[in-house]
């Protein structure tokens, strides 16, 4: 709860800062927020908001502030408060300095978006996106995908007559969070806990970066991902992603796919990505269908136990109803083979599988809200 509140307080302290000096400038500071709740139910084991008794505690906030200072320098910042299961926990998603030259060259100093795929410049924003949570066979915690890198970096567009190419190159280092609960019961002691189920991965000597082509066919877009740096540990093991994607979007339709690689020299390989369509039915009802994959293989380990703790395999449904475009309620359903997300608790694991009673289908049902202004 200590660490909440100052959360608050820092958050509280962006916004007062940034008003502060809004009126002392000709460029207002611009602030956003981000805002969701769910509630989620499954038939055995837990994934995302869903336990087996039902859960309806998980809330997210998130405050974005962007202020320009010259014409070529602009200041950008994000706090977020979240509360899991009764936990709170509150945290710095990003604060950078961007020093733009012109549209083809930018620079960027501090704790940056990650540039990495469609969806991690927009991580928080649930209204810029199908399903309550992005798709967990790339964002989820995976490994292949941080909110952020702390460094230096790039970036700038390109027109190249009917095409536009976005590029961005970084170095530094970043974070990554990892459901532990498969490697921890494959290799105990396994992973440096960060609350509940997951583990902290942090990467240095990180080198990295992202090209988006948008084509000549409107809402057309094509893209690639890569970075590789040092996993901080002792072994200090090198640790590589690569990943596509590609989307098409209308005012009507979306259409998404992704595909990452992830390997650690000597310790785990991992292959994960989805597919995903949504269309809009009227511009109040969406429908929308997703199907995700995520496989692990963990080097020099023994997994005959529980062979299941290495996949997912998981399709799911949402219906939403958008109140505007600021505000929308989502319904969902998600089934999911495999426990390499969705598995019991850490404490509860072995004896599980030591009755034979780790079931490999879970059954999610979610519902919740989200908003942004």
């Amino acid at each position: 709860m200590r660490h909440a509140k100052r959360g608050l307080i820092a958050i509280g302290l962006l916004v007062r800062g940034a008003s502060t000096h809004a009126q002392e400038s000709t460029q207002p500071a611009i602030v956003h927020g981000f805002a969701s709740w769910s509630y989620g139910r499954t038939s055995d084991n837990n994934f995302l908001a869903g336990t087996r008794e039902g859960e309806y505690r998980d809330v997210l906030m998130a405050i974005n502030l962007a202020k320009s200072v010259t014409e070529q320098l602009s200041v950008h910042a994000q706090g977020e408060i979240a509360r899991v299961a009764g936990s709170t926990t509150s945290g710095l998603d990003y604060v950078f300095a961007d020093y733009k030259l012109n549209d083809r060259l930018s620079f960027r100093i501090g704790q940056v978006k990650h540039p990495f795929g469609i969806y991690t410049d927009v991580f928080d924003v649930g209204t810029l996106r199908p399903f309550l949570d992005l798709p967990q066979g790339i964002y989820g915690p995976a490994g292949f995908a941080g909110e952020s890198y702390t460094g230096v970096g790039v970036s700038g567009t390109e027109d190249v007559g009917a095409w536009s190419i976005a590029y961005d190159a970084y170095a530094g280092g970043n974070d990554l969070e990892r459901f532990a609960v498969p490697e921890r019961f494959y290799r105990p002691g396994a992973g440096v806990a960060v609350g509940g189920n997951l583990e902290q991965q942090a990467n240095r000597n990180v080198v990295g970066g992202r090209v988006v082509v948008q084509t000549p066919l409107r809402g057309l877009s094509v893209g690639s991902s890569s970075y590789s740096g040092t996993v901080v540990e002792a072994a200090g093991a090198r640790f590589t992603v690569f990943a596509g994607q590609m989307a098409y979007r209308t005012n009507a339709l979306t259409l998404e796919s992704e595909i990452a690689h992830a390997s650690e020299v000597g310790d785990e390989r991992t292959t994960g990505g989805y597919v995903l369509a949504a269309y809009r039915l009227t511009p109040e009802w969406q429908v929308g269908a997703q199907y995700d994959i995520l496989s692990s293989q963990f080097v020099n380990t023994n997994v005959a136990a529980a062979p299941s703790l290495e996949y997912h395999r998981e399709a799911a449904l949402v219906l939403s109803r958008w109140m505007t475009r600021a505000f929308v309620i989502k319904a969902e359903y998600h089934h999911v083979n495999g426990n390499r997300l969705a598995a019991p608790n850490q404490d509860e694991l072995n004896a599980i599988v030591a009755a034979k009673t780790l079931h490999l289908t879970t059954h999610l049902v979610q519902f919740g809200a989200q908003f942004a202004f």
